[in-house]
């Protein structure tokens, strides 16, 4: 088991050259695909469909897979899908690659790769050799029409690399023996990308043109006006969504003979949405704080949910409302989302439960089982779930890892597998007392979620593992050794402003990881 390395303190990092670590050249994401082709070209029919599966997340929700070859070749396929809608459609030709009756085609196409480009390449297009490799495209096209040499080589600019990955190569000059800044632009794209999910617009491409974001000043005006717009009010909830993997829920199956409320229609859409309610109400009215996220006794209910409170209602929206029996309900860890997306198709899951509490708050990952696992126990009618989990206790090839997750597991158990309180489990009374064997500042007994919930708040651990999921999440790349004073400065801001979420996004952008890079010839090992 893996546990939270010891951070630099402050003044040694004082002390300490500016260390960027790894910048690892990442494609963009299916969902950053589609946003900045929406930015680009406007809505394209049938484009996200090519992307439905999406790519596997990591361990830890945020960062990417490897990729394989069929997802490289549907990234050629929407390539040459817009080159031909747009070839297609005389009002978006007309609109990104005009070109006046009489007017030489060429010229025309070489103005297409200059503005085009530049947003599509999130930099300038100047040389000319390059902007000559990109006619030759058009030319092989044009002999058919204009139409058809733009979209050709349109299609072209879409698979290029350029476009593909975020390219990041960093200035000449070095501030430290292992650092450069980020161009302008590159500092625009990483942090649009990081805030918007999708590229620079405009305003941001302004300002790294006039030279802007060569500061942390600079680039704090930004963010302030980033957060602000419609696209960026919601980063810290996306990272709560994508930290929990809220989207799971899309391909959950659950026994509808157990569970006959699993065939409503739009019961997934309201756990989603419900959980959604919550995030914007922590990180506004609830000021952001991490123990409102694990504590918080308000819920969020609408038609669907308002029975898995005991209460009615009618309405589609989402209100305020007090669940019977006081003292249930502790944040995130009782939205029936969290619950249904850790548990299994016709029961509960203390390990998957425990497994999140281990690797997502505490930042300690488990080795994967060994081989020739002994099948879980069947269910039996008369035993309950933590019963059955016994085996794992003697079996000494199971216990290793169980003892950390199911002792936290079993303080769910008041949980069934789509969320709702139970009282008893298979027919026998539910038992929620569990234990945290460690880390020190969380370990000890505890009695169902909430305590759980309380014990969690108050961890500096958990405090130092939030941080470093967003380090993650921000980043899309774990973080390593070297990266221990960009960490170290992100949880110090973080327990500093009292655990509040909403503090993280400033906080990062000021880390040596996020400011620089290593020069293309370091020799530093990535």
């Amino acid at each position: 088991m893996n546990s939270l390395s010891t951070l630099p303190s402050p003044e040694v990092c004082k002390q300490r050259a500016i260390e960027p670590g790894p910048a690892p050249m990442r494609l963009l994401s299916p969902e950053q695909y589609l946003n900045t082709m929406n930015d680009l070209v406007g809505p394209v029919p049938s484009l996200a469909s090519m992307f439905a599966s999406g790519r596997s997340a990591s361990a830890l929700g945020f960062l990417q897979a490897d990729v394989g070859q069929v997802e490289l070749e549907n990234y050629q396929k929407a390539a040459d899908l817009v080159g031909n809608t747009v070839a297609a459609n005389a009002a978006t030709m007309n609109s990104l690659a005009p070109c006046a009756t009489g007017a030489d085609k060429r010229s025309c196409a070489k103005t297409f790769v200059q503005t085009f480009g530049a947003k599509a390449y999130r930099a300038p297009v100047t040389d000319a050799a390059d902007i000559e490799r990109h006619l030759v495209v058009f030319d092989a096209g044009v002999t058919t029409s204009y139409q058809q040499g733009i979209g050709l080589m349109l299609s072209a600019m879409l698979q290029s690399p350029r476009f593909l990955y975020h390219v990041e190569v960093g200035t000449t000059d070095k501030i430290a023996a292992d650092a450069v800044k980020l161009t302008g632009f590159e500092a625009a794209a990483r942090l649009s990308y990081a805030v918007w999910n999708t590229m620079p617009n405009d305003k941001l491409t302004a300002a790294a043109t006039a030279g802007m974001l060569s500061t942390k000043e600079g680039l704090a005006a930004q963010l302030t006006w980033m957060l602000a717009d419609p696209k960026g009010q919601t980063l810290v909830r996306r990272f709560l969504e994508s930290w929990i993997h809220l989207s799971d829920v899309d391909g959950l199956v659950k026994d509808k003979t157990l569970f006959p409320q699993w065939g409503n229609a739009t019961l997934k859409t309201s756990m989603v949405d419900q959980a959604r309610a919550f995030f914007d109400d922590v990180l506004g009215a609830q000021g952001g704080k991490l123990a409102s996220l694990l504590t918080s006794p308000k819920v969020f209910a609408n038609k669907d949910l308002a029975p898995y409170y005991g209460t009615t209602s009618a309405s589609t929206t989402f209100q305020p409302v007090q669940p019977q029996g006081s003292g249930t309900a502790s944040g995130l860890l009782t939205l029936p989302v969290f619950l249904s997306t850790l548990a299994k198709p016709d029961e509960s899951s203390p390990i998957y439960r425990g497994k999140f509490v281990r690797e997502e708050l505490l930042c300690q990952l488990l080795p994967p089982p060994p081989p020739n696992v002994p099948k879980a126990p069947v269910v039996q009618p008369g035993v309950s779930t933590r019963e059955r989990l016994k085996q794992h206790e003697v079996d000494p090839s199971c216990s290793v890892c169980h003892v950390l997750m199911d002792p936290i597991g079993f303080g769910f158990e008041n949980y069934d597998a789509i969320g709702q309180f139970r009282a008893t489990d298979n027919g026998q009374a539910v038992d929620a007392n569990g234990e945290v064997n460690a880390p020190a500042d969380v370990a000890g007994k505890f009695n169902g979620v909430v305590e759980l919930g309380q014990k969690l708040a108050s961890s500096k651990i958990v405090q130092e593992c939030m941080s470093r999921q967003w380090f993650r999440f921000m980043l899309s790349r774990f973080e390593q050794e070297v990266d221990g004073c960009s960490v170290s400065a992100l949880v110090n801001t973080f327990r500093a402003d009292d655990g509040s979420l909403n503090s993280l996004p400033l906080a990062l952008i000021q880390t040596d990881a996020f400011l620089y890079r290593r020069p293309l010839d370091s020799k530093v090992s990535p």
